[in-house]
Protein backbone atom coordinates (compact mmCIF):
# COMPACT_ATOMS: atom_id res chain seq x y z
CA UNK A 1 0.00 0.00 0.00
CA UNK A 2 0.82 3.55 -0.74
CA UNK A 3 1.19 6.18 2.29
CA UNK A 4 0.99 9.77 1.72
CA UNK A 5 1.48 11.91 4.89
CA UNK A 6 0.60 15.42 4.63
CA UNK A 7 -2.59 13.98 2.98
CA UNK A 8 -4.85 17.00 3.55
CA UNK A 9 -2.09 19.90 2.62
CA UNK A 10 -1.82 21.53 0.00
CA UNK A 11 0.48 19.64 -2.18
CA UNK A 12 -0.97 16.20 -0.45
CA UNK A 13 -4.47 16.96 -1.84
CA UNK A 14 -3.82 17.57 -4.99
CA UNK A 15 -1.54 14.22 -4.80
CA UNK A 16 -4.68 12.50 -3.58
CA UNK A 17 -6.95 13.35 -6.32
CA UNK A 18 -4.32 12.19 -8.76
CA UNK A 19 -3.87 9.23 -7.59
CA UNK A 20 -7.31 8.56 -7.38
CA UNK A 21 -7.75 9.79 -11.07
CA UNK A 22 -5.42 6.39 -11.70
CA UNK A 23 -7.71 4.53 -9.50
CA UNK A 24 -5.08 3.99 -6.52
CA UNK A 25 -6.65 5.12 -3.42
CA UNK A 26 -3.44 5.10 -0.82
CA UNK A 27 -3.19 5.75 3.12
CA UNK A 28 -4.00 9.24 3.58
CA UNK A 29 -2.26 10.46 7.17
CA UNK A 30 -4.06 13.48 8.88
CA UNK A 31 -3.84 15.46 11.93
CA UNK A 32 -7.48 16.88 12.63
CA UNK A 33 -10.89 15.54 10.70
CA UNK A 34 -11.82 18.89 9.68
CA UNK A 35 -8.50 19.14 7.42
CA UNK A 36 -10.28 16.37 5.40
CA UNK A 37 -12.26 19.05 4.02
CA UNK A 38 -9.82 20.14 1.60
CA UNK A 39 -9.19 16.87 0.04
CA UNK A 40 -13.04 16.21 -0.27
CA UNK A 41 -12.92 19.55 -2.26
CA UNK A 42 -10.27 18.42 -4.64
CA UNK A 43 -12.30 15.40 -5.47
CA UNK A 44 -15.40 17.20 -5.80
CA UNK A 45 -14.83 19.82 -8.36
CA UNK A 46 -13.18 16.65 -10.26
CA UNK A 47 -14.74 13.42 -10.13
CA UNK A 48 -18.55 12.70 -10.96
CA UNK A 49 -18.34 10.44 -8.41
CA UNK A 50 -16.92 11.95 -5.60
CA UNK A 51 -18.39 10.52 -3.20
CA UNK A 52 -17.70 6.78 -4.17
CA UNK A 53 -13.99 7.57 -4.68
CA UNK A 54 -13.57 9.66 -1.77
CA UNK A 55 -15.12 6.53 0.59
CA UNK A 56 -11.94 4.59 -0.78
CA UNK A 57 -9.41 6.19 1.18
CA UNK A 58 -7.79 4.78 3.87
CA UNK A 59 -7.36 7.22 6.89
CA UNK A 60 -4.98 7.13 9.55
CA UNK A 61 -4.59 9.70 12.21
CA UNK A 62 -0.79 10.46 13.41
CA UNK A 63 1.14 13.28 14.01
CA UNK A 64 5.20 13.62 13.53
CA UNK A 65 5.55 14.39 17.34
CA UNK A 66 4.02 10.97 18.09
CA UNK A 67 6.21 7.96 17.28
CA UNK A 68 3.76 5.19 18.53
CA UNK A 69 0.68 6.86 16.05
CA UNK A 70 3.48 6.87 13.26
CA UNK A 71 4.10 3.76 13.37
CA UNK A 72 0.57 2.45 13.38
CA UNK A 73 0.29 4.43 10.35
CA UNK A 74 2.94 2.67 8.52
CA UNK A 75 0.89 -1.04 9.15
CA UNK A 76 1.33 -2.84 5.53
CA UNK A 77 2.92 0.45 3.75
CA UNK A 78 5.72 -0.27 0.77
CA UNK A 79 5.48 3.00 -0.64
CA UNK A 80 5.65 6.75 1.05
CA UNK A 81 4.88 9.56 -1.04
CA UNK A 82 6.27 12.27 2.30
CA UNK A 83 4.23 15.74 1.70
CA UNK A 84 3.82 16.92 5.55
CA UNK A 85 5.61 19.46 7.17
CA UNK A 86 5.64 22.49 9.31
CA UNK A 87 5.95 26.15 7.34
CA UNK A 88 6.81 29.01 9.10
CA UNK A 89 9.81 31.60 8.54
CA UNK A 90 9.17 33.19 12.29
CA UNK A 91 11.70 32.77 14.93
CA UNK A 92 9.45 32.11 17.47
CA UNK A 93 8.20 28.78 15.91
CA UNK A 94 12.00 27.69 15.30
CA UNK A 95 11.03 24.35 18.01
CA UNK A 96 8.08 23.34 16.72
CA UNK A 97 9.92 23.37 12.71
CA UNK A 98 12.32 21.22 14.24
CA UNK A 99 10.32 18.66 16.37
CA UNK A 100 8.06 18.14 12.79
CA UNK A 101 10.34 18.98 9.40
CA UNK A 102 13.85 17.14 11.33
CA UNK A 103 13.38 15.28 14.11
CA UNK A 104 9.76 14.24 12.76
CA UNK A 105 11.60 13.60 9.05
CA UNK A 106 14.25 10.79 11.26
CA UNK A 107 11.35 9.25 12.49
CA UNK A 108 9.75 8.75 9.37
CA UNK A 109 13.15 7.45 7.43
CA UNK A 110 13.78 4.71 10.48
CA UNK A 111 10.13 3.84 9.97
CA UNK A 112 10.36 3.21 6.36
CA UNK A 113 14.04 1.38 6.81
CA UNK A 114 11.93 -1.05 9.82
CA UNK A 115 8.94 -1.78 7.19
CA UNK A 116 11.31 -2.77 4.54
CA UNK A 117 9.28 0.49 2.70
CA UNK A 118 10.40 0.19 -1.25
CA UNK A 119 10.66 3.74 -1.87
CA UNK A 120 9.82 6.84 -0.13
CA UNK A 121 9.40 10.49 -2.26
CA UNK A 122 10.18 13.20 -0.34
CA UNK A 123 8.87 16.35 -0.46
CA UNK A 124 11.44 19.49 0.75
CA UNK A 125 12.13 22.69 -0.39
CA UNK A 126 14.12 25.20 -1.92
CA UNK A 127 14.43 26.67 1.30
CA UNK A 128 16.89 23.95 2.05
CA UNK A 129 19.36 24.51 -1.29
CA UNK A 130 22.70 25.85 -0.31
CA UNK A 131 23.44 29.23 -0.97
CA UNK A 132 26.89 30.79 -2.50
CA UNK A 133 27.31 34.39 -2.40
CA UNK A 134 29.92 33.81 -5.47
CA UNK A 135 27.63 32.08 -7.80
CA UNK A 136 24.08 33.75 -9.34
CA UNK A 137 22.85 30.46 -10.01
CA UNK A 138 21.94 27.86 -7.35
CA UNK A 139 21.37 24.07 -8.62
CA UNK A 140 21.61 20.82 -6.63
CA UNK A 141 25.42 20.91 -6.02
CA UNK A 142 25.44 24.19 -4.31
CA UNK A 143 27.09 23.24 -0.92
CA UNK A 144 25.11 24.38 2.23
CA UNK A 145 27.04 26.82 4.24
CA UNK A 146 26.87 27.05 8.15
CA UNK A 147 28.16 30.73 7.95
CA UNK A 148 25.00 32.23 5.83
CA UNK A 149 22.33 32.97 7.91
CA UNK A 150 19.02 31.71 6.95
CA UNK A 151 15.75 31.41 8.64
CA UNK A 152 14.45 28.64 11.24
CA UNK A 153 12.21 27.09 8.41
CA UNK A 154 15.40 26.64 6.17
CA UNK A 155 17.29 25.02 8.85
CA UNK A 156 14.54 22.64 9.51
CA UNK A 157 14.41 21.54 6.16
CA UNK A 158 17.83 20.93 5.71
CA UNK A 159 17.94 18.78 8.96
CA UNK A 160 15.25 16.55 7.64
CA UNK A 161 16.96 16.00 4.22
CA UNK A 162 20.32 15.02 6.28
CA UNK A 163 18.09 12.48 7.92
CA UNK A 164 17.22 11.22 4.86
CA UNK A 165 20.87 10.90 2.97
CA UNK A 166 21.35 9.02 6.41
CA UNK A 167 18.78 6.86 5.30
CA UNK A 168 19.58 5.76 1.97
CA UNK A 169 23.27 5.27 3.46
CA UNK A 170 21.50 2.39 5.46
CA UNK A 171 19.43 1.34 2.30
CA UNK A 172 16.55 2.96 1.88
CA UNK A 173 15.70 3.62 -1.76
CA UNK A 174 14.62 7.19 -2.20
CA UNK A 175 14.30 10.55 -3.94
CA UNK A 176 14.62 13.86 -2.62
CA UNK A 177 12.56 17.15 -4.61
CA UNK A 178 12.86 20.71 -3.51
CA UNK A 179 10.17 22.15 -5.44
CA UNK A 180 9.96 26.15 -5.57
CA UNK A 181 6.68 28.61 -4.57
CA UNK A 182 3.59 26.22 -5.91
CA UNK A 183 1.46 27.70 -7.55
CA UNK A 184 -2.27 26.52 -8.04
CA UNK A 185 -5.70 26.42 -7.12
CA UNK A 186 -5.38 26.96 -3.02
CA UNK A 187 -1.79 27.98 -2.76
CA UNK A 188 -0.74 29.14 0.27
CA UNK A 189 0.46 32.00 -1.89
CA UNK A 190 -2.88 32.25 -3.28
CA UNK A 191 -4.20 35.37 -1.05
CA UNK A 192 -1.28 37.22 -1.48
CA UNK A 193 -1.40 37.36 -5.26
CA UNK A 194 -5.38 38.28 -5.26
CA UNK A 195 -4.45 41.38 -3.17
CA UNK A 196 -2.28 42.38 -5.88
CA UNK A 197 -4.40 41.88 -8.49
CA UNK A 198 -6.81 43.93 -6.29
CA UNK A 199 -4.28 46.89 -6.60
CA UNK A 200 -1.37 45.90 -3.98
CA UNK A 201 1.68 47.22 -5.33
CA UNK A 202 4.26 46.90 -2.39
CA UNK A 203 7.40 44.35 -3.30
CA UNK A 204 10.86 43.74 -2.74
CA UNK A 205 13.93 43.69 -5.65
CA UNK A 206 14.33 39.92 -4.54
CA UNK A 207 13.76 37.24 -7.44
CA UNK A 208 11.39 33.97 -6.76
CA UNK A 209 11.23 30.90 -8.17
CA UNK A 210 7.68 29.28 -9.33
CA UNK A 211 6.65 25.91 -10.67
CA UNK A 212 2.75 24.57 -11.24
CA UNK A 213 1.29 22.23 -8.09
CA UNK A 214 0.69 19.98 -11.25
CA UNK A 215 4.57 20.12 -12.26
CA UNK A 216 4.98 18.83 -8.91
CA UNK A 217 2.87 16.54 -8.86
CA UNK A 218 3.52 14.42 -12.25
CA UNK A 219 7.17 14.57 -11.48
CA UNK A 220 6.31 13.12 -8.35
CA UNK A 221 4.27 10.17 -10.08
CA UNK A 222 6.94 9.31 -12.57
CA UNK A 223 10.04 9.19 -9.83
CA UNK A 224 7.76 7.32 -7.58
CA UNK A 225 7.31 4.91 -10.81
CA UNK A 226 10.76 4.80 -11.69
CA UNK A 227 14.33 3.02 -10.79
CA UNK A 228 15.81 6.59 -10.05
CA UNK A 229 17.02 7.08 -6.17
CA UNK A 230 19.23 8.54 -4.51
CA UNK A 231 18.90 12.35 -6.30
CA UNK A 232 17.50 15.18 -5.50
CA UNK A 233 15.72 17.61 -7.88
CA UNK A 234 14.78 21.14 -7.66
CA UNK A 235 11.92 21.89 -9.32
CA UNK A 236 11.02 25.45 -10.68
CA UNK A 237 9.85 26.28 -14.08
CA UNK A 238 10.66 30.07 -13.99
CA UNK A 239 12.30 32.65 -11.28
CA UNK A 240 10.42 36.14 -11.34
CA UNK A 241 11.42 38.73 -9.63
CA UNK A 242 9.21 40.68 -7.72
CA UNK A 243 8.62 43.92 -9.90
CA UNK A 244 8.01 41.67 -12.77
CA UNK A 245 5.52 39.25 -10.70
CA UNK A 246 3.85 42.67 -9.41
CA UNK A 247 3.35 44.72 -12.62
CA UNK A 248 1.98 40.68 -14.23
CA UNK A 249 -0.74 40.72 -11.41
CA UNK A 250 -1.64 44.30 -11.66
CA UNK A 251 -2.72 44.00 -15.28
CA UNK A 252 -5.12 41.39 -14.86
CA UNK A 253 -6.71 43.33 -11.95
CA UNK A 254 -6.61 46.46 -14.96
CA UNK A 255 -4.27 48.51 -12.46
CA UNK A 256 -1.38 50.83 -14.31
CA UNK A 257 1.51 48.48 -13.66
CA UNK A 258 3.34 50.83 -11.03
CA UNK A 259 5.43 49.34 -8.69
CA UNK A 260 6.74 50.38 -5.00
CA UNK A 261 9.48 48.76 -3.15
CA UNK A 262 9.59 48.51 0.48
CA UNK A 263 13.22 49.67 0.84
CA UNK A 264 15.10 47.02 3.20
CA UNK A 265 15.63 49.36 5.97
CA UNK A 266 12.83 49.86 6.94
CA UNK A 267 12.22 45.76 7.31
CA UNK A 268 15.08 45.95 9.55
CA UNK A 269 13.73 48.97 11.33
CA UNK A 270 10.70 46.58 12.34
CA UNK A 271 13.10 43.75 13.21
CA UNK A 272 14.87 46.05 15.99
CA UNK A 273 11.07 47.10 17.08
CA UNK A 274 10.77 43.42 17.46
CA UNK A 275 13.21 42.75 19.28
CA UNK A 276 12.14 45.72 21.65
CA UNK A 277 8.71 43.92 21.94
CA UNK A 278 10.10 40.68 22.60
CA UNK A 279 11.97 42.30 25.66
CA UNK A 280 9.33 43.48 27.31
CA UNK A 281 7.50 40.30 27.10
CA UNK A 282 4.61 41.20 24.71
CA UNK A 283 5.01 38.97 21.62
CA UNK A 284 8.15 36.46 20.70
CA UNK A 285 9.64 37.87 17.38
CA UNK A 286 8.80 36.64 13.51
CA UNK A 287 11.19 38.34 11.54
CA UNK A 288 15.02 37.68 11.27
CA UNK A 289 17.79 39.13 9.62
CA UNK A 290 17.43 35.95 7.00
CA UNK A 291 14.42 36.53 6.32
CA UNK A 292 14.84 40.19 5.47
CA UNK A 293 18.10 39.14 3.40
CA UNK A 294 16.08 36.57 1.63
CA UNK A 295 13.48 39.27 0.30
CA UNK A 296 15.66 40.86 -1.78
CA UNK A 297 18.40 38.26 -3.16
CA UNK A 298 18.90 38.27 -7.05
CA UNK A 299 19.87 34.71 -7.35
CA UNK A 300 18.26 32.43 -10.20
CA UNK A 301 17.26 28.59 -9.48
CA UNK A 302 17.94 26.46 -11.63
CA UNK A 303 15.32 23.46 -12.05
CA UNK A 304 16.18 21.76 -15.21
CA UNK A 305 18.34 18.79 -13.82
CA UNK A 306 14.69 16.57 -13.89
CA UNK A 307 14.15 17.11 -17.34
CA UNK A 308 17.71 14.81 -17.85
CA UNK A 309 15.88 12.03 -15.86
CA UNK A 310 12.43 11.86 -16.94
CA UNK A 311 10.24 12.70 -19.83
CA UNK A 312 9.09 16.00 -18.49
CA UNK A 313 8.31 19.49 -19.32
CA UNK A 314 7.20 22.31 -17.13
CA UNK A 315 4.41 24.33 -17.71
CA UNK A 316 4.85 28.12 -18.31
CA UNK A 317 3.43 29.72 -14.75
CA UNK A 318 2.07 32.33 -16.80
CA UNK A 319 -1.67 30.80 -17.48
CA UNK A 320 -1.99 30.01 -13.36
CA UNK A 321 -0.71 33.78 -12.70
CA UNK A 322 -3.80 35.30 -15.07
CA UNK A 323 -6.19 32.61 -13.88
Amino acid sequence: MILVTGATGFIGSHLMCHLAQKDIFPVAMFRHESNKKRVWNQFESQFTDAQERFDKITWRKADFRDLPSLKAAFEGISHVFHCAGYISLAQRDSKKLLEINEKGSAYLVDLCLSHSVKKLIYVSSIAALGIDPSISVIDENTPWDFNTDKNPYAYSKYGGEMEVWRAMQEGLNAVIINPGIVLGKDSPIEKLLQRHKKGLRWTTTGNNAFVNIQDVISVMDKLMNSKIEGERFILVAENWSGKVMVETLLKTGNFRPRVFFIPKGFLYFLWELEHLIQLLGLRKRFLTRAIISGQYEQKTIDGSKIKSFVDFEYSPITKLIFD
